[in-house]
């Protein structure tokens, strides 16, 4: 069961995106990705499995304590 969490807004020359981490189980713990979703007009960019960590709830941490522009370079990438 994929779970999401919304951690912060950015904004581009294209508007407003939501950031949000979804979190899943696997064998070795939980996993994460970023998701950038653009509310008008839909838009949606994953980004790849990067965040790991005991608990779906260290996921989450782990993805808060990454700085706005290293978030920005990872939504950059998706483009």
């Amino acid at each position: 069961m994929t779970s999401s969490s919304s951690i912060r807004r950015l904004s581009d020359d294209r508007g407003a995106w939501r950031v949000q981490v979804e979190t899943w189980q696997e064998r070795d713990g939980y996993h994460g990705r970023f998701v950038f979703v653009q509310d008008m007009p839909e838009d949606r960019r994953e980004g790849p499995d990067a965040l790991r960590g005991r608990t779906r709830e260290d996921v989450v941490a782990e993805a808060y304590e990454l700085p706005e522009n290293r978030i920005r370079q990872i939504f950059r990438s998706l483009a």
